[in-house]
């Protein structure tokens, strides 16, 4: 009777893991793969390309579509496609940022190229990103705040790194 127990255990065990999405690599976090809402097009456009620089700056450009598709859905009171959206754009800027980090030092100038194309595109979007917050309702608002915030401390960061190398700006995380 206890073997019949532990085999319908072992079964629905594996039929959970087979069922259970393995996106990610052994060790690696979910800043380090591309957003799962993405659609193919536009993860063919990022995964394309290879280098640093043009592949941080496919992101960026998915993501400012994206912030701005936000925009327009919460115009039109589509509040849950926008959340969406809003979403994948903060999603993308903590992996263009997770993705720029990990270069090897050796690629240092790529680095610091990345981190300044991730600061300018965040700042360049900040208004957009301040209107999609502002017209959401209340229910939104906050789940949205709360990974735009993070956007912010990623921008934040990026200065910090490139002008003192993490050393001229103290943020309350340190």
């Amino acid at each position: 009777m206890l073997w019949r127990e532990v085999f319908i255990l072992s079964l629905s065990i594996i039929a959970f893991d087979l069922q259970t999405p393995q996106l990610r690599t052994p060790g690696e976090r979910p800043s380090d793969s591309l957003p799962q809402d993405l659609t193919e097009t536009e993860t063919q456009t990022i995964r394309k390309e290879r280098n640093p620089k043009p592949h941080v700056d496919a992101a960026l450009k998915v993501s400012d579509a994206r912030i701005t598709s936000a925009l327009k859905l919460v115009r039109e009171s589509q509040y849950g496609t926008a959340a969406q959206d809003a979403d994948i754009y903060a999603a993308l800027i903590v992996y263009s940022d997770s993705y720029t980090r990990k270069l090897p030092p050796s690629q240092i100038k790529d680095r610091n190229t990345c981190l300044k194309m991730i600061e300018q595109a965040i700042f360049k979007q900040s208004h957009t990103v301040e209107a999609v917050i502002r017209e959401f309702p209340v229910d939104y608002r906050q789940t949205a705040e709360a990974k735009l915030e993070q956007v912010k401390r990623i921008r934040l960061r990026a200065i910090n790194d490139l002008l003192g190398d993490g050393r001229i700006i103290k943020t309350s995380e340190e």
